[in-house]
């Protein structure tokens, strides 16, 4: 009872902190870009940000529940999901990677198109990172998950202002989810 309760608390802890720290870092980030950057990169990046969380709903489909809560996944089974994410994380960036034309001309702005190409790589490396993220969950990885979000949200922050300050323009707005998810992709296989 007391290592259920010692893990209940660890986890809260551990996933407060990783949340909140995400946050505060998320909002320095912003208020330094909104300070670098105008109202337009913001609204462009706005909207194809609304457009890629949409297609965001379709990488996961409840599969990180189901292999938190499964205790008799075996590896081929794990082995089988990834490769299902991975195949429709593929699928999934194809389409968005297309209609990126039809997005463009949709809201008659050409920026668009290269915003929601580049957008794509993050929707593959989210649903790539499905797997591994639930498996971290559910072997109640919790610290581990909570620094390697601490440092992904600091090096992505960092990189932004600092692609800002260098003429990025927009697409600083659009660096930080991309590279994230590549770090995450990494880091989460490297262990």
């Amino acid at each position: 009872m007391i290592s259920i309760k010692r893990t209940l608390f660890t986890g809260i802890f551990y996933t407060a902190i990783a949340r909140y720290s995400a946050i505060v870092i998320s909002l320095f980030v912003t208020a330094v870009l909104s300070r670098l950057l105008s109202p337009e990169d913001f609204g462009i990046v706005a909207i194809a940000t609304v457009i890629i969380n949409f297609f965001s709903i379709f990488t996961d489909i409840g599969i990180s529940p189901a292999i938190i809560q499964n205790k008799n996944l075996t590896k081929k089974d794990i082995s089988a999901l990834f490769s299902f994410t991975i195949w429709s994380g593929i699928v999934i960036s194809l389409i968005f990677f297309l209609l990126s034309w039809v997005i463009s001309e949709w809201y008659a702005s050409s920026i668009l198109k290269p915003l929601c190409q580049l957008l794509a790589i993050n929707l593959f490396f989210s649903s790539a990172n499905i797997i591994p993220n639930a498996l971290f969950y559910k072997n109640k990885q919790f610290k581990y998950i909570a620094w390697r979000s601490f440092i992904i949200q600091i090096s992505g922050g960092v990189l932004a202002v600092g692609f800002a300050l260098l003429g990025g323009g927009l697409y600083s707005l659009i660096i930080s989810p991309i590279i994230s998810s590549i770090l995450l992709f990494l880091i989460s296989f490297h262990k």
